[in-house]
């Protein structure tokens, strides 16, 4: 990675942004830090000499060459830093050989990798037998309207790729749904409180009512000065809940030795009451995660990260649910994700991903939902290595030198051989 330098100054004003999902404005569906992200890889990329195309603040679009499409969809918006950093979440900040920042994994590094990998191809004078089409996205990580409206406006790539889950090459992904249940009130607690995002193991969250030293002791609470119980826990990704530890779990169990009756719910939520562990295939397992709760006059709703892999269908899921007895309420968000192994995309990028990492890696199925499945044959490739511990939405979002270079020239292989 000859141009480092440069490489490491444009993703430092990246991690800048902080392109959480922001207010509303003109240009700026998604709120003004989105929008400046949009503008300033819009002004790179016209600096590389890209043809660029701005859907309104809620995509951007970066072409260059003819021919057959090739799509590289990723995105610029985060998940709220929230607490437990060890430097400032978007400050760029380096520790011996570990760059930290939120998004450097998920997904502005990988991007503006991409991006200059392809102004590598256009500078190196090959010939280009394909047409490649990056699109960088504004609302993943709450929503997909990004991806909705983009579909208004112009037709997708049949093939593509996304930076936007792991190595070597993940040719299924499992369909997600989104499911909300609804609880009474409690006896002798109120304002519960917790989570940020669906797809985000919940670290903390919050509660009014009995305080019990003793049983605050067991459970790890602690009450904060204006006599709030709070819990702590440790956020993960919702599509990897056991990597997290559920704030709202260790409430939850508090609450149940402070005299409330949810032993059931408390089975349902965070045991295996609905028997999830049994459905298993060879594209996974399905994982069910409690991120979010809050309360209202009507009671409380916490909505949950349900994720299946095919073959299991949402009609098998919904079975388990209704089985429980608990109201609830369900979206399907994505269905599921399947490519063929052995088509020219998955062997292009396994290949490339060998061919720099030395190893004989095999496709794999994955758990995480990505921008892969807007196209009709996409896959997710990259950029977590099978044996780093992942930190996409946790505290210290983090990846060393060795593998942003690692990863750049997978995908510099991948793209030059894509061109071929």
């Amino acid at each position: 990675m000859d141009n480092i330098k440069n490489y490491l100054n444009d993703l430092k004003t990246l991690i800048s942004f902080k392109s959480e999902k922001g207010k509303k404005e003109p240009a700026a569906p998604f709120g003004k830090e989105c929008r400046y992200a949009i503008n300033f890889i819009k002004s790179l990329a016209e600096k590389f000499g890209f043809t660029t195309i701005d859907y309104d603040g809620y995509c951007l679009e970066v072409d260059f060459g003819e021919g057959e499409e090739i799509g590289i969809m990723g995105h610029l918006d985060v998940v709220p830093a929230g607490d437990g950093w060890e430097s400032e979440p978007y400050t760029l900040t380096e520790k011996d050989g570990v760059y930290f920042g939120r998004g450097i994994l998920d997904d502005k590094s990988p991007m503006l990798s991409c991006l200059y990998c392809l102004k590598e191809l256009k500078e190196s004078g090959i010939k280009v037998n394909k047409k490649f089409r990056m699109f960088f996205g504004t609302n993943e990580e709450s929503g997909w309207e990004d991806v909705e409206y983009l579909k208004t406006k112009t037709t997708l790539p049949k093939y593509g790729f996304s930076p936007d889950g792991n190595f070597p090459v993940s040719y299924a992904e499992k369909g997600m749904c989104i499911v909300n249940f609804y609880l009474p009130k409690l006896k002798n607690f109120s304002k519960v409180k917790g989570g940020t995002v669906v797809n985000a193991v919940c670290g903390y969250a919050t509660a009014q009512g009995i305080i019990d030293e003793g049983l605050l002791l067991k459970h790890g609470l602690t009450v904060s000065k204006d006599g709030k119980i709070e819990s702590v826990g440790k956020s993960a990704h919702g599509s990897r809940p056991e990597l997290g530890i559920n704030a709202i779990k260790k409430l939850f169990a508090y609450f149940i030795d402070c005299g409330e009756n949810l032993e059931k719910e408390y089975e349902y939520l965070f045991g295996d009451g609905f028997s999830f562990s049994k459905m298993i295939n060879e594209q996974g397992d399905v994982t069910f995660s409690p991120d979010i709760i809050c309360e209202d006059e009507t009671g409380i709703k916490i909505t949950c990260d349900l994720r299946f892999p095919a073959p299991i269908t949402l009609e098998e899921v919904l079975k388990k649910l209704e089985a429980s007895g608990l109201k609830y309420t369900y979206s399907l968000k994505h269905g599921t994700q399947f490519v063929e192994k052995d088509g020219f995309l998955v062997d292009t990028l396994i290949n490339a991903y060998n061919a720099v990492t030395g190893e004989s890696a095999k496709p794999i199925a994955q758990s995480g939902s990505t921008f892969a499945r807007v196209f009709e044959k996409g896959v997710a490739f990259g950029p977590e290595f099978p044996d780093k511990p992942s930190t996409i939405h946790e505290p210290n979002e983090r990846a060393s030198i060795e593998e942003i270079e690692k990863t750049y020239d997978i995908y510099k292989k991948a793209i030059f051989d894509l061109a071929k």
